[in-house]
């Protein structure tokens, strides 16, 4: 998996498969403009932000996910794995570990916060 697709999809809430489901609809649902979000990220996830920062290409498709609309994010996300299904083991795998499940943390807060930016 390219650094640009998991830095976006994990930006946007990983998946949206069953694991995935409830949990991170708050990060799918957001209606937080990309600023906002970008904003959010540097104070709430700052290892994140500095991912993003330093990757031209996934600002550029996290900027695109952030235009569509909560059903088209998920349909995109779920395109993105179904064609691509060694994304949602590995992508599934991090989610099982102590540091996945903090970056998880990180995302709803900044899902919970990027209207304040």
């Amino acid at each position: 998996m390219t650094l640009v697709a998991s830095s976006c999809i994990a930006l946007m809430g990983l998946s949206t498969g069953v694991a995935a489901a409830k949990p991170l609809d708050p990060v799918i649902n957001t209606t937080c403009n990309y600023d906002q979000i970008v904003a959010a990220l540097r104070v709430e996830a700052p290892e994140l932000a500095g991912v993003l920062d330093a990757n031209p290409e996934a600002q550029a498709k996290l900027h695109e996910l952030v235009a569509l609309s909560p059903d088209q994010r998920r349909q995109r996300i779920d395109q993105r794995l179904a064609a691509n299904p060694d994304w949602r083991t590995t992508l599934d795998q991090k989610r099982a570990t102590p540091q996945g499940q903090e970056k998880e943390k990180m995302l709803l807060r900044v899902a919970q916060t990027c209207h304040n930016y």
